[in-house]
């Protein structure tokens, strides 16, 4: 798993802007005005999670012209990124201070790197863990082995 923080989270956006627009992005801005989600708000303060994906959580400034970011938008990039991953995107925006809206923005990024081995292949580990004389491994293998054919 890899976790991303805010300033990660808006290099790769950024960055992925830049590829998919064909423009450099100036700037990047937490936005403050939730109109659909203040619904959402618990003691001034917004969490936005992967399913919120409408919602707007950022402005992009560009040169002549400031285009929103969607929650749905800023997984894209991640996704592109780090293919074949799983995201848990979340934002929170904190409007307790009068002054200005504080903002952050966490991703965990999970792969599913798991491979899975028929007993044909589990057989073949279990004759190298033996030839190794690896105990340990050969005892995992026998038991994942003995999982499968059951």
């Amino acid at each position: 798993m890899i976790r991303l923080e805010t300033n990660d989270i808006v290099s790769i956006a950024k960055k992925q802007i830049a590829s998919i627009f064909k423009m450099e992005p100036l700037e990047l801005r937490f936005v403050n005005d939730f109109q659909g989600e203040k619904n959402l708000l618990v003691d001034d303060k917004l969490h936005l999670t992967n399913r919120h994906y409408w919602a707007k959580v950022m402005d992009c400034v560009f040169e002549n012209q400031v285009r929103p970011v969607l929650m749905c938008e800023v997984l894209y990039f991640l996704r592109n990124e780090y293919l074949e991953s799983e995201i848990d995107l979340k934002f929170s925006f904190d409007f307790s201070s009068s002054d200005h809206v504080e903002a952050a923005a966490v991703a965990e990024v999970n792969f599913n790197d798991q491979t899975e081995l028929g007993p044909n292949e589990i057989a073949e580990l279990i004759d190298f863990a033996l030839a190794l004389q690896d105990k340990q491994w050969f005892e995992e293998l026998t038991k994942k082995y003995k999982e499968l054919t059951a």
